[in-house]
């Protein structure tokens, strides 16, 4: 028997080779046969009706004949299999309106092979061995499905479920190994699940198992790039990963230094007119800092505003590059318009919240106005915002 096979991987970009030999799919990249090809790759051998494929590779297209249109691509990918460096074979066979990937040789698919890993994780019991699958699905698991057929419907509809697959798995990895105080396969598990997609909470697991095994400086350097990241896009933590972020950052340790060294620490490095930016998280410490402040003290003026990016309809703009072209003139405006003890941070993509403290009542009109006279200037008088009161000071 023929001891190549044909290796297929769908995550994180396309390859096909037999043996050493690659498929190439001719000149025309992403066709209706190559996509055909990744159909069956994910599950080979597989029936796929032809009614749902059909409805996949031309939901967009107006075709008048679905089923005329997919025998010609039908067509076209047993011409290519047959000029292929696949050995002589029938591979796409219909039959009753099915089709699926036969022959006679050996076939894995990185797909494939991820979906077994899914059922194995669901049907396991034993909390080792279930973590050992979870480490061959993750090891699989190399980036996005298909990124380059990313605004295909099909693949966005699959692509987000193996996403998800893939997030749960790992998150129960890693918790394993966390309980098992086994901090360096953590770390080189987190490491990877960060280079692959980037600011999604695995920072702050790296983070964690750097911590345990006394590597402050390195946790310090990427829990500081996380701040930084968070202070550019603004709140892409969920309301569990803050909490851990939070839990993480009390525990890590500073190395001992002079009081000169503290000193200049504690300093603003950069001194800007205006407003004082910061994350979320340090937001959320300021504001119930005066909270606290108040409770001891009694009144004390302060605004609490929440700023909207609007779009051309004056409704809450959706557009992530809108927003972050109109975010960073918003800062800005904070920065030129408002006073140094003011603070501000994006909230989301399209909001920024904004603490003036000493504002009274009759401010808060002058406060808004100022901010969007400021925006619209900056904006060409086309830019929009919308700017709620929160909170006065006297709400409890």
């Amino acid at each position: 028997m023929n001891a190549k096979k044909l290796t297929v991987k769908m995550f994180g970009g396309f390859t096909a080779r037999y043996g050493d030999e690659v498929l190439t799919f001719g000149r025309q990249r992403n066709s209706k046969y190559e996509q055909l090809f990744h159909m069956l790759m994910i599950r080979p051998g597989q029936e796929l009706s032809k009614e749902r494929i059909a409805e996949d590779l031309y939901e967009r297209e107006k075709v008048e004949d679905l089923n005329a249109s997919l025998n010609n691509t039908i067509f076209r990918l047993r011409k290519y299999l047959k000029e292929s460096p696949l050995p002589p074979g029938e591979y796409v066979i219909l039959e009753a309106g099915a089709v699926r990937f036969g022959g006679e040789i050996e076939v894995e698919s990185d797909v494939w092979d991820f979906e077994n890993a899914i059922r194995e994780f669901e049907e396991e019991q034993d909390r080792r061995r279930k973590a050992s699958v979870c480490e061959k699905a993750c090891e699989l698991y190399r980036g996005e499905f298909l990124p380059q057929l990313s605004n295909e419907q099909w693949v966005i509809e699959i692509s987000r479920n193996y996403q998800e697959r893939y997030s749960e798995m790992l998150e129960y990895l890693l918790a394993y190994l966390k309980e098992e105080g086994d901090y360096d396969k953590m770390e080189k598990m987190a490491l990877r699940a960060a280079n692959i997609s980037s600011y999604e909470g695995w920072e702050i697991w790296q983070v964690d198992s750097l911590i345990a095994l006394g590597h402050h400086k390195e946790a310090r350097e990427i829990y500081q790039k996380i701040v930084e990241r968070a202070q550019e896009t603004g709140s892409f933590l969920s309301k569990k990963q803050r909490e851990r972020f939070r839990e993480i950052g009390v525990r890590l340790r500073q190395p001992e230094g002079t009081e000169e060294d503290i000193s200049k620490c504690l300093m603003d490095s950069v001194y800007t007119e205006g407003a004082y930016g910061c994350t979320f998280l340090g937001f959320l410490d300021c504001f119930r800092m005066l909270k606290r402040t108040l409770a001891r003290r009694g009144t004390a003026f302060f605004g609490l505003f929440l700023c909207t990016i609007l779009d051309a309809n004056g409704r809450p703009s959706r557009d992530s590059s809108y927003c972050e072209k109109q975010g960073e003139r918003l800062r800005k405006t904070f920065q030129n318009c408002l006073r140094k003890g003011d603070i501000y941070a994006r909230y989301s993509a399209g909001q920024y919240l904004l603490l003036c403290i000493g504002a009274k009542g009759e401010n808060v009109r002058e406060i808004g106005a100022r901010i969007d006279m400021d925006f619209r200037k900056r904006c060409g008088g086309r830019g929009e915002i919308r700017c709620t009161l929160l909170d006065d000071g006297n709400i409890w």
